[in-house]
């Protein structure tokens, strides 16, 4: 093996175990941060779902990625400023007899809260749609 054939190798692996540690990190952090932070009522949840926040003049618009959530596994509601959206995202049926090898998308319960805030008036939950594993939240600003 020539030296520069060597140097990629290594590299390369490098790179591999890196990538590797960064996902450890990541799961990591997020059970630690669940045994943290619990939610209220007795729920324990192990993920937080990514969010964008667009506003308009009329709302706020709340996007919340959920794929492999359906409608009946998950809640929305307003809880004084918050936001709060729950739910549970389940270990496919194809997957209950296998052995996990790289555990990268988060399963089990989730649990998102976002401090809603327009100027001096509260917000009114609007539209709410799961489509596509997209949740759409609208919340109406009071004119």
């Amino acid at each position: 093996m020539a030296e520069r054939d060597w140097d990629y190798f290594i590299w390369y692996r490098a790179n591999d175990l890196l990538q590797q540690a960064e996902r450890i990190q990541r799961n990591f952090l997020q059970i630690a941060a669940g045994a943290n932070y619990r939610a209220t009522q007795g729920r324990n949840p192990s993920w937080e779902p990514p969010v964008n926040v667009i506003e308009t003049d009329a709302s706020l618009w709340v996007i919340v990625a959920l794929p492999g959530v359906v409608a009946e596994q998950m809640q929305v509601k307003i809880d004084g400023s918050d936001l709060v959206i729950t739910g549970h995202r389940p270990l496919p049926k194809c997957c209950n007899d296998g052995q996990f090898k790289i555990w990268e998308i988060p399963l089990g319960d989730f649990e998102r809260r976002l401090r809603i805030v327009a100027g001096d008036s509260r917000l009114l939950l609007g539209e709410v749609e799961l489509k596509e594993g997209l949740l759409t939240i609208e919340l109406r600003k009071r004119s």
